[in-house]
């Protein structure tokens, strides 16, 4: 906890293009510890040049001026947007310190100022009222951008991603079933000249090259989703949920593992998962630790994982807080543990009830940063 005799004064800046929703927890974050009175909010101020003006490889930052200190939470799936880390180091010199949702401190060997850049630790899509990202009205410039905007009005009305619907509930259970959902991507749309628009400094051979890696990437996590699925459903019929969001995409290749919308709809899938299942989920975008992984730590569920490829924070640990997965096989043998093993399951429940407790609420996220921030030991 920041010393109760210190509160410190802050300045936010955050992009705010729709469909920028991995930045609101941290928002949400600095809004709970100001309700709480362990900061100031002086301003919190909508932002459209992150990118642009050359501070940073991207746009989803956060940058905040917090009593002489200059810091930024970088909350990209991964390191998909930093592709000259020369550029990305001089950027670093402007700043005290950058933490990273998705960060993986041996790709910063060599760089003058690696020792600013701090791993955020799990991200997921949460808020809390008066969040000033909830305020923004956002500029659009496309169809996609208004029915990204339009569905961000919506679900704020609803009140659906406020923090304390993922909160756990305490309950036990005695009986446990397989819960797996999961999403595909449709890696079609992605060419040479989608990343050029993007990083209009890569020649068209490494926009080619990287536009290749990027298709392989999301063919081969829609490919292994899909085998997970179908080994799910033939060793547990019943006793297992498993099945991939409807969009027009998992209807074309896959309508027979479409879960029913009724069932993915977000109230009662909040509901759902805080009931007796054992959670699997697998690696998100760009190698990225997905935001199911963080709600079922939420919900306080046991979870089988494919292994984190990024730094967690707070002690989050292998065969505590989650068990690991690399294929069907291991996937197969790790939920019959888990099946057979109900105090197992139980133990592994109450460690993330007390991990959410103390480092992922959103306000816990942001005050673990500033105890790095203050050197607050």
């Amino acid at each position: 906890m920041l010393r109760a005799d210190f509160v410190p004064k802050c300045r936010i800046k955050y992009d705010v293009s729709p469909g920028n929703t991995h930045i609101s927890q941290i928002l949400a974050g600095y809004k709970l510890l100001e309700k709480q009175r362990k900061l100031k909010i002086l301003s919190a101020e909508p932002w459209y040049t992150f990118r642009s003006s050359g501070n940073y490889e991207h746009n989803s930052i956060i940058e905040v001026e917090i009593d002489g200190k200059l810091i930024a939470y970088d909350m990209a799936d991964g390191y998909q947007s930093i592709h000259r880390f020369d550029v990305w180091d001089r950027q670093l010199e402007r700043l005290d310190f950058y933490f990273k949702r998705s960060c993986d401190s041996d790709r910063h060997t060599g760089m003058k100022n690696a020792g600013k850049i701090k791993p955020l630790g799990l991200n997921y899509l949460c808020s809390c009222k008066g969040n000033p990202y909830d305020n923004f009205s956002g500029k659009v410039h496309s169809l996609s951008e208004f029915k990204a905007l339009a569905i961000h009005k919506l679900t704020q009305k609803s009140n659906v991603y406020d923090y304390k619907i993922f909160e756990s509930t305490g309950k036990h259970y005695g009986d446990y079933r397989i819960l797996f959902l999961t999403r595909l991507w449709d890696s079609s749309g992605i060419s040479a000249q989608t990343i050029q628009n993007t990083y209009p400094y890569f020649t068209e051979s490494e926009a080619l090259a990287e536009a290749k890696k990027w298709r392989a990437s999301l063919d081969s996590a829609t490919q292994s989703r899909l085998g997970y699925i179908r080994a799910l459903k033939d060793m547990y019929g019943d006793k297992v949920v498993a099945g991939v969001f409807s969009d027009e995409f998992s209807q074309r290749i896959c309508p027979e593992l479409v879960i029913d919308s009724s069932f993915t709809e977000r109230r009662r899938y909040l509901s759902e998962i805080k009931k007796n299942y054992i959670c699997i989920t697998s690696e998100g975008l760009h190698q990225s630790i997905g935001w199911k992984f963080a709600e079922y730590i939420a919900a306080g569920r046991s979870i089988i994982t494919e292994p984190l490829a990024y730094e967690t924070v707070g002690g989050l640990s292998e065969n505590k807080n989650y068990l690991v997965y690399n294929n069907e096989d291991e996937l197969i043998s790790k939920c019959d543990y888990l099946m057979k093993n109900i105090d197992a399951v139980h133990r592994m429940e109450k460690a993330n009830i007390e991990y959410y407790d103390q480092h992922l609420r959103p306000d816990k996220v942001v005050e673990d940063s500033l105890k790095i921030v203050f050197d607050d030991k």
